[in-house]
């Protein structure tokens, strides 16, 4: 299932919002409807954390995780990382990387068991998400685009990907990820993906400006195949 919402009257969510299997966060800025919305589909079956990175509202763009784990720029807050360590399930890992590139999630892509990144970044990088996220990590690039994360969405299920990437590297991915890709894009006609939607293996939510045809490929794609 997917549902609309929008952000200080901003239909891109992905930049504010990261969802996992075990864990959501939202900035301390998000409107009560909004938040009303998300509350009432997890019934507190995850925890929805409050908080900001590089005291910014900006999560979505800048922190990378999935049930396991946590990944957070270096220069994180001590408050900021302290929040997010009390209030996530005891099981999940939070770790501060030392990477050049603080947008993460602009670099990097995954689920519970893979993890696409750019050729760029560290190997202090790559081992961290193998070590928190317990991922294999395959490096992967799409030609000029530097930003991987942008043009691809993930869940454990399947992966919606922009349709400017090419059918090799669409297959390539596919059979990296060994998941089933489909092209598709969001707030009617959007190619940032990772903007405009955020999803975890049961929920996910979009753009207001996201049409029914949109929104039909990603609850196809993002749903468990029988």
């Amino acid at each position: 299932m997917f549902l609309k919402l929008n952000f200080e009257n901003s239909n891109d969510i992905g930049v504010f919002i990261k969802l996992t299997n075990t864990y959501c966060l939202v900035p301390y800025e998000i409107n009560e409807k909004c938040l009303k919305v998300i509350e009432k589909e997890f019934k507190k079956s995850i925890p929805i954390i409050k908080t900001s990175i590089l005291q910014s509202k900006c999560l979505g763009r800048m922190v990378i995780g999935n049930k396991k784990g946590i990944i957070l720029p270096s220069e994180t807050t001590f408050e900021e990382f302290q929040k997010i360590k009390k209030f996530v399930p005891e099981n999940v890992i939070v770790k501060k990387c030392r990477e050049k590139f603080s947008a993460l999630s602009n670099c990097i892509v995954n689920n519970d068991f893979s993890a696409l990144s750019i050729p760029e970044i560290s190997n202090e990088t790559e081992e961290l998400l193998s070590d928190v996220l317990g991922v294999e990590v395959f490096k992967v690039s799409l030609g000029s685009e530097k930003l991987l994360g942008s043009f691809c969405v993930i869940n454990n299920y399947g992966g919606l990907i922009s349709q400017f990437v090419s059918l090799e590297d669409q297959d390539e991915i596919s059979s990296l990820l060994q998941i089933p890709l489909a092209v598709g894009t969001v707030n009617c006609g959007d190619k940032y993906l990772s903007s405009g939607l955020v999803t975890n293996d049961w929920v996910g939510f979009c753009g207001f400006r996201t049409t029914q045809s949109e929104i039909l490929v990603m609850e196809t794609t993002f749903s468990k195949k029988k």
